[in-house]
């Protein structure tokens, strides 16, 4: 697949051109322009509820990933030295019915992780 893009978000506009990656990067793999339209919104999504570019610094990493015969789009939201962050279970469920997997880590370097992924159908 391609090689991983890294945006780090600084700014509102940071998240804009991440959520723009991701759908080139949808679009080149494949995906029809609905799926392509829900993990840009997924991205966008989970980067304003980590607040990204608002309150915390971070990056957002996007990948293309081929395991076996399937492809897909993989988002990487990572946030910055946070301490006591609550990431509500509703601004979660907003994101998950978007994509397919999500998976939460909270690091020991004190930052936060969170990695979407959506296959191509």
């Amino acid at each position: 697949m391609s090689d991983p893009q890294k945006i780090e978000v600084k700014t509102e506009f940071d998240v804009f051109m991440a959520r723009m990656q991701v759908r080139n990067l949808a679009r080149a793999i494949g995906f029809d322009i609905t799926s392509q339209a829900r993990v840009a919104l997924a991205t966008s999504s989970l980067a304003r509820a980590l607040r990204l570019g608002d309150t915390y610094r971070g990056y957002v990493m996007v990948n293309g990933l081929q395991v076996g015969d399937r492809s897909g789009v993989q988002v990487c939201c990572k946030v910055f030295s946070v301490d006591d962050f609550e990431l509500g279970s509703r601004a979660l469920a907003d994101v998950k019915w978007l994509v397919d997997e999500l998976t939460v880590e909270e690091l020991p370097s004190n930052d936060l992780q969170v990695t979407l992924v959506k296959w191509l159908v």
